[in-house]
């Protein structure tokens, strides 16, 4: 950014120390994202907080001798972006290695992988993401990954990061066989054969304790690896604070063994980080719950002593996640009426909705909210049972469904009518994927148009929504919140430049103006922040963006396309363009 620097010393006027600022930015086109005052030409920072906004006059009141002066020259400026749901901590791991997610068969992924392997003759483990069923004309099997990779152990996720292809090397070196147990039988398991032997597909995590068995899995360099480069990552896309709902790691289902170490391993790190001023996003992150056997109550008293240890308005756990069930895509999640095509088939839960309503109620005591990952309508009904009786137990409960994918028009009622906050992904709702085959196949119409990806018609009733890309479900080009933006304010796959197609077909989009609250002041709301950042007000956190151009002038899907000058976060530049 050619920043315009202008030292000034005003004979007429001499501010004391404690009264001028330390910056100021000034002929700017400021949206506020405070509805009591939402345009401004200004904005005055000293410290890491805000004390002016107002017109480029009011704001000469403030210069001192010291004071840095930056003339905008009618740029941009918006609060910093707030992500709601991406996972930028370790999950870095589960999009490394080849990236299939652009090939259009079996033929051409078998073919990127080959050529990767053949490129990397030094890996022990060849590793990938983003296949989906549609791309493989069906399941993945072992036999066909072995033509690319016939003699290492061979790992691939698909593009949700849920499910996982194995080849025949890597299904011997985890030591998987007829016998291996599946975790959740129809929710957590190995695709088999008639004769019960796994055939190379992982649904739902089943192959997480494989990654590690095979030598793929190495925290103590993952872990800072990942957490580095995808927070530096988000910055540059103007992402000034983050939940991230779980830390991803190969041990999430070991709830109260792995899971807890990983967590308190990861938020250390991030603590020495937080204490040296170089953590460039505030974070607040969630213990992760997936596991069908693990202890409602020890869960919740776990996560009232990481609220307690990690308590700072830059790295904080206030909440929890509950992740009780698999993907639509996948056929295991659960819903209201049977799949379109299994006609006797519901799906499951892998936490049952029992748990999900002794986690929800206890949290509410402990002053802990809890954040439900709802697929299928049927768990979305569940989450709203449970934040309801959570709320009569804490009336100021901002438990929320994450994602609603799919959510029963009965349940929206209830969503709209007791404004229970929801989060979305838009790429879970388009295209993007084979989304828009899956949902057709499995669950058609007419409740793809009733029940699928109702975030808008959520935000047009007056339920705060948040928007986030769920890194590394999408892939970290991703990430940027004007990216989500654009898919929320379109209904278009934005990863795809050569598609236009709207899906739901009779979906009605965000506003530019509910799409940017989602990623400012109501994503604000949602983390307990609103007091503190979410909007430039005075005495809030000096969190903000400068943007070339404004993305409410912008032509709908093209937000993401405006230049990105500076990232500002607690008073600190985090990101500037070259």
């Amino acid at each position: 950014m050619n920043r315009i620097i202008i030292l000034l010393t005003l004979t007429s006027f001499t501010a004391l120390a404690n009264e001028a600022a330390d910056i100021i930015y000034t002929n700017a086109n400021v949206r506020t994202m405070n509805e009591t005052q939402p345009r401004a030409e200004a904005v005055a920072i000293k410290g890491n907080k805000i004390v002016m906004v107002g017109s480029a006059v009011n704001a000469k009141s403030l210069i001192g001798t010291d004071t840095q002066v930056i003339d905008l020259k009618g740029k941009t400026v918006l609060p910093g972006f707030i992500s709601t749901h991406d996972h930028l901590i370790a999950s870095r791991w589960t999009t490394s290695g080849v990236q299939i997610y652009d090939a259009t068969s079996k033929a051409e992924a078998l073919a990127k992988i080959k050529a990767y392997a053949e490129a990397n003759p030094d890996h022990k483990v060849i590793k990938g993401v983003g296949w989906d069923k549609n791309m493989l004309e069906g399941m993945p099997i072992a036999t066909d990954l072995d033509k690319a990779v016939p003699n290492r152990p061979a790992i691939i996720l698909d593009n949700t990061i849920h499910d996982a292809w194995l080849n025949s090397a890597a299904l011997e070196a985890a030591n998987v066989t007829k016998d291996t147990p599946d975790a959740v039988p129809g929710v957590t398991y190995w695709v088999r054969d008639d004769d019960g032997n796994p055939t190379g597909a992982a649904i739902e995590i089943q192959w997480f304790q494989s990654y590690i068995d095979i030598g793929a899995w190495d925290p103590d360099a993952m872990i800072p690896e990942s957490a580095d480069y995808l927070l530096n990552l988000a910055a540059r896309n103007g992402t000034t604070m983050v939940l991230v709902p779980g830390i991803v790691t190969p041990n999430i289902k070991d709830v109260h063994g792995g899971m807890e170490k990983d967590f308190v391993t990861a938020m250390d790190i991030l603590q020495e980080w937080a204490d040296a001023d170089k953590l460039p996003l505030r974070v607040q992150a969630q213990p992760f719950f997936k596991t069908p056997v693990g202890d409602p109550h020890r869960f919740v008293d776990f996560g009232a002593r990481m609220k307690q240890k990690y308590n700072s308005d830059i790295l904080r756990t206030r909440s929890l996640k509950i992740h009780p069930e698999g993907n639509t895509v996948a056929g295991t999640a659960p819903f209201v009426d049977p799949y379109k095509n299994q006609p006797t088939h519901r799906g499951k839960f892998n936490v049952q909705p029992e748990t999900t309503m002794a986690i929800v109620t206890k949290a509410a005591k402990a002053g802990l909210d809890v954040f439900i990952h709802t697929d299928g309508d049927r768990s979305s009904r569940a989450a709203v049972d449970a934040i309801l009786e959570a709320r009569k137990i804490n009336p100021d409960s901002r438990s929320a469904l994450h994602h609603a994918i799919w959510v029963h028009p009965d349940d929206q009622k209830r969503i709209i009518e007791n404004q229970i906050p929801v989060n979305s992904t838009p790429s879970f709702t388009n295209t993007f994927g084979g989304g828009k085959l899956d949902n057709e196949r499995m669950i058609g119409y007419p409740r793809i148009d009733t029940s699928l990806g109702r975030y808008a018609h959520f935000a047009r009733n007056g339920v705060k929504v948040s928007i986030s890309a769920d890194v590394p479900s999408t892939s970290p080009t991703m990430q940027a919140p004007l990216f989500v933006v654009d898919g929320a304010t379109t209904g278009i796959d934005i990863s795809n430049p050569n598609n236009t197609e709207v899906f739901p077909p009779n979906w009605q989009p965000m506003t530019i103006h509910q799409a940017m609250r989602a990623i400012t002041i109501d994503a604000a709301w949602m983390l307990a922040m609103e007091d503190k950042v979410g909007s430039l007000e005075v005495n809030k956190y000096a969190d903000l963006v400068i943007l070339e151009s404004d993305p409410y002038d912008a032509k709908p899907g093209t937000a993401h396309q405006i230049p990105l000058l500076m990232t500002v976060m607690n008073g600190r530049v985090t990101h500037e363009a070259q």
